[in-house]
């Protein structure tokens, strides 16, 4: 099935669904009462869900413009041209066609066919209409709440312990007052030193002795 066979489908669908409720009698200004279950495009503003009334607008000077009205007639949503189009089955109500829309746009009513008529009313859209691309919302802006850090937990201080230090003040003593010191008592005999210094002199002898052979 091809992408255009599906989309009759599915606009076929929509006339099924969104069927036009309305008077049997046909009225000469072709007063119309169509109800749809979903927001329906039309030229000039989109039809919320509910009950409208189609009919000319001035049937006597013009039977090719339409207007779109409340159910109770006290608000006028659209006032616009239309041209002749045709239809090869006839069915005993009123019933609207649809143009192609895309997927998330409001499906947009082509024609609106009379019951027991094959002419019918083609809707002229304003130029850049119908609209065929679904609607962008701006996305809100981000917003951040700042969240106050915890407190931190209270820590109890740590109680320090006293040390006391205790320091013996040094009694002072002139120098009068100072005992003696003693006198270490000689042990050594100066023997010694007598048998080096006899040795040293012996020595010194031999030397000289030595030299002056040497040089006779």
């Amino acid at each position: 099935m091809t992408r255009r066979s599906v989309s009759r489908v599915v606009a076929a669908a929509l006339v099924a669904v969104m069927a036009p409720a309305l008077a049997n009698a046909e009225t000469y200004d072709k007063l119309a009462y169509l109800t749809f279950n979903g927001p329906v495009q039309i030229p000039g503003v989109t039809l919320h869900a509910g009950t409208y009334s189609f009919r000319l607008a001035n049937p006597a000077t013009s039977r090719n413009v339409l207007q779109v009205v409340s159910n109770d007639g006290a608000i006028v949503y659209a006032t616009f041209h239309t041209i002749p189009d045709s239809r090869t089955v006839v069915t005993s109500e009123p019933v609207v066609s649809f143009r192609e829309t895309p997927a998330g746009v409001p499906a947009a009513v082509k024609s609106l066919f009379y019951g027991g008529e094959h002419n019918g009313y083609e809707f002229v859209y304003p130029k850049g209409g119908p609209i065929m691309t679904a609607e962008v919302r701006p996305q809100p802006p981000i917003t951040y709440t700042r969240i106050p850090a915890a407190p931190a937990p209270a820590v109890a201080p740590v109680e320090k312990p006293e040390i006391e230090l205790f320091v013996e003040p040094l009694e002072y003593q002139p120098a009068s007052e100072a005992p003696p010191l003693e006198e270490i008592p000689r042990t050594a005999s100066p023997l010694p030193l007598m048998g080096v210094g006899g040795l040293t002199s012996l020595l010194l002898g031999l030397g000289v002795g030595v030299l002056r052979r040497r040089y006779n």
